[in-house]
């Protein structure tokens, strides 16, 4: 939506809530059929996000970055009012604001990532800090740096804790304290047991308040702040779920998925506490959200897509429920709990002024009755609205990334199809402006078990649109958002039917015209360089050229170097959905089909890599040499699993672009 266009919203808010006709907007000015816009324009930090209200509305908070320093940001306090900076609180030269949270009027907590040894990205510490809107009584709650007297304070905290602490709930559970979730550092690859504790945000002191069952639990806390659920991942045998009527109570069993084959994640609790939103599985269709009594352990169906899983819960005015999920069946919607409540109403009215984006109230002030309301998009990074639920006056507050012009951005359009065995796909077609056949580009997503590409606004995508490529994202097996049948699917097919669902996209958007079969390129980061280069490996004749970002490329290696093969729970996640047969695994690496390719490759590693580690570039690479297989490469050897810093990923895109001009760009393009 123009944002020009918001002075007319509360009267055109008024027309649609009590049926009056709709006043005519004029129709924007028409933009070039194409404009060029540099790569800094998409990897740019989002000006604002994370945009919340005070608890009594009196102010407005939101991440910014720190100009000149990429390891720390800034929270902005603005005056909800005039919608003008009041305060800058910042995280310092080291750390980033990973998350916060208001626990009053005037005083927040954050949770920290620092950036630590030789490596560029940040790392979350699981330490907590809290400070006032206006920079005093700042304070180290909580984590191995606590324990000492604060800048600028005469607080001295209990003791210094070497664990890991996030909040059970979002805001207090009575004046000054807060309910977090605590799990010890430990060598032991097992993990710890979760401690639930009390909080005290003025001088950090801790009362423990109980436990999880098990070690690495998830715990869940109803609005009077009784922990009454917990869920952990049995090594990837089984999701357990148990649940109690208060914090004292003893831990009661509900489920077992290895036995019951049914998965239940539990999501919050409804208004009285008496029941549990959960997310179900369903077999092989998509996962539900149900409603639990937790006195009976019966079920409800709230809400199921037709393909999709559901997304987000949005929470009601007070907080104490929910009144929407966020579709994911393509396009994402929202689905109303229930159609007459006041937000439900007021968000229908809401979405109609903002047609082809997703509209909804993001935060509420304690009351209840003033909001942010958040509108983004396939093309649109975000824009945040100030409104006021008793008078339906709404007014435009800022935007995520306001050099962005949502006119200037590429459609991302649902699209399916059948693989080769009959399964159906989901995934996401952009074009850019001009004719079909296009040069494509194939994006499978990173992960790549448990995640999915979804409708929104990709700044990796939408810079390849503008620079004249088609983008396909198809959501092949093994992803997450389709049902854990879906996901189940992919198990130990790294290389196999898994590659065969990028194969089989790749082809149908030759077969539909929409890709020129001579000038495509497959990219991908993580899980995705892996695909890229074993599509190279595999179909020979159907890539032009393959980049692998972070990639993996011996999946022998993961098994035994990467960071996620360090825990049990990780190692036996790496062993269930890649297999431990050293044979099977080696026949599935790109590395063991280098003389196969006649792609040309451009590989981008980071040196301090965990994930994928760096053997993965440096053993394909050697193997290249070794056919006479030319490739490019670029490398930062203090960066990580993805490049953190600006000036790197400028130069990784920059290089990425380039090398796709060169070969399937308009100077690649061939005569029929």
């Amino acid at each position: 939506m123009d944002k020009r266009k918001w002075g007319f919203l509360q009267a055109l808010m008024m027309c649609l809530l009590y049926g009056q006709a709709v006043p005519a907007f004029d129709t924007p000015p028409a933009l070039p059929a194409h404009v060029s816009l540099p790569i800094s324009n998409f990897m740019r930090q989002p000006d604002f996000s994370e945009v919340t209200l005070s608890p009594d509305g009196s102010y407005i908070g939101a991440l910014i970055p720190e100009p000149g320093n990429p390891y720390g940001n800034l929270i902005a306090i603005l005056d909800a009012k005039t919608a003008k900076v009041v305060h800058l609180l910042h995280s310092g030269r080291f750390s980033l604001i990973q998350d916060y949270f208001w626990v009053s009027n005037r005083r927040v907590v954050m949770t920290i990532a620092t950036q630590q040894g030789i490596l560029d990205t940040p790392i979350l510490t699981g330490e907590l800090y809290a400070i006032n809107i206006d920079g005093n009584a700042q304070i180290d709650l909580f984590g191995y740096r606590a324990g000492h007297m604060q800048t600028g304070t005469m607080i001295n905290t209990v003791v210094r804790r070497y664990a890991f602490a996030a909040p059970i709930l979002w805001r207090p559970v009575s004046e000054n304290h807060i309910l977090i979730a605590v799990n010890d550092f430990t060598a032991d690859p097992a993990g710890s047991f979760t401690s639930a504790e009390i909080l005290d945000v003025r001088d950090g002191r801790t009362v423990a308040v109980g436990g999880s069952p098990v070690r690495n639990a998830a715990l869940l806390a109803d609005h009077a702040g009784q922990v009454r659920a917990a869920y952990a991942n049995h090594n990837f045998t089984g999701l357990l779920l148990w649940t109690r009527p208060s914090t004292q109570a003893p831990w009661t069993m509900v489920n077992d998925s290895a036995k019951s084959g049914i998965q239940i994640v539990p999501m919050g609790f409804n208004r009285d506490n008496s029941k549990l939103y959960v997310r179900v599985t369903q077999g092989d269709r998509p996962d539900a959200i149900e409603l639990m009594d937790m006195t009976t352990n019966t079920f409800s169906l709230i809400y199921q897509g037709k393909f999709a899983d559901p997304g987000q819960l949005l929470e009601t005015a007070d907080g104490l429920d929910y009144y929407a999920v966020v579709t994911e069946d393509g396009k994402r919607s929202l689905f109303y709990f229930d159609e007459n409540s006041e937000e439900a109403q007021l968000s229908k009215a809401l979405a109609a002024n903002f047609p082809g984006q997703l509209a909804y109230f993001s935060s509420f002030t304690r009351d209840g009755r003033h909001a942010i309301v958040k509108v983004s998009s396939d093309r649109d990074p975000g824009d945040y609205y100030a409104f006021d639920l008793d008078t339906h006056n709404a007014r435009y507050l800022l935007s995520a990334m306001p050099w962005i012009d949502p006119r200037q951005m590429r459609p991302v359009q649902p699209m399916a199809l059948k693989a080769r065995d009959g399964l159906v796909l989901h995934g996401f077609l952009t074009l850019p402006v001009g004719d079909k056949p296009y040069p494509l580009i194939v994006l499978p997503h990173g992960g790549p078990h448990g995640i999915a590409d979804v409708w929104v606004f990709d700044r990796e995508v939408q810079l390849f649109a503008n620079r004249g490529y088609a983008v396909l994202q198809v959501n092949y097996r093994g992803s997450g958002g389709y049902g854990s049948y879906f996901q189940i699917l992919g198990y130990r097919q790294w290389g196999l039917s898994m590659q065969d669902d990028v194969t089989d996209a790749t082809r149908w958007a030759i077969d539909q015209g929409y890709a020129d079969a001579r000038r495509i390129c497959i990219y991908g980061a993580s899980y995705g360089g892996y695909a890229a280069l074993e599509g190279a490996v595999r179909e020979p004749d159907l890539y032009k050229c393959a980049v692998g970002y972070s990639g993996v490329y011996d999946l022998r290696v993961q098994l035994d170097r990467s960071d996620t093969q360090a825990t049990d729970l990780g190692n036996a996640y790496l062993r269930l959905v890649l297999g431990d047969d050293r044979d099977d695994l080696w026949r599935r690496s790109p590395l063991s089909g280098v003389s196969r390719i006649k792609a040309n490759i451009l590989l981008i590693h980071g040196g301090d890599d965990l994930r994928a580690p760096f053997k993965n570039f440096k053993e394909f690479t050697k193997a290249l040499d070794q056919n006479g297989t030319h490739y490019e490469t670029l490398v930062e050897p203090r960066e990580g699993h993805d490049f953190f810093l600006p000036e790197h990923r400028q130069e990784a895109y920059q290089k990425i672009i380039d090398f796709l001009d060169r070969n399937i760009g308009p100077s690649a393009a061939t005569s029929p």
